[in-house]
């Protein structure tokens, strides 16, 4: 199995290892009700801004890093704001993080094998976790 590596972000003062895995995608899908793609496309077909507190779905959820809640994560967002940053860069850190993933496309599907042992998988039809972030 070839394994991805966790790009490190540095985000309101605190250091994120961010992987998009199958495992994942299936959870931020379940907290934001929707795929992460449908986040950017209006019903017309055109792209959209998505609200903060979704974009924060996205990165917690590929956040590979122990220890950080969700309260963290929104703290962090407020200092993020308040270091003069904007939602833009959060959407363009999701952005790479979704190329970087090979989630649009981009990079070839060179995984073969199982999981690594002793990962908890998620059931399809396990009851949403509710957040401050939903």
């Amino acid at each position: 199995m070839v394994s991805k590596a966790n790009k490190k972000v540095t985000f309101g003062g605190l250091t994120l290892g961010l992987r998009l895995d199958g495992n994942a995608i299936i959870q931020i899908e379940r907290r934001l009700n929707e795929s992460i793609v449908g986040l950017f496309l209006s019903s017309d077909g055109g792209t959209k801004l998505p609200p903060a507190n979704k974009l924060l779905i996205v990165l917690q959820g590929a956040n590979q890093e122990h220890g950080v809640s969700d309260d963290d994560i929104v703290e962090a967002f407020g200092k993020f704001i308040d270091q003069g940053h904007t939602t833009m860069e959060l959407m363009e850190t999701i952005n790479d993080l979704l190329e970087d993933g090979g989630y649009l496309g981009k990079k070839d599907k060179e995984k073969s094998g199982k999981e690594e042992s002793g990962k908890k998988l998620i059931p399809l039809d396990a009851p949403e976790e509710t957040s401050p972030l939903d």
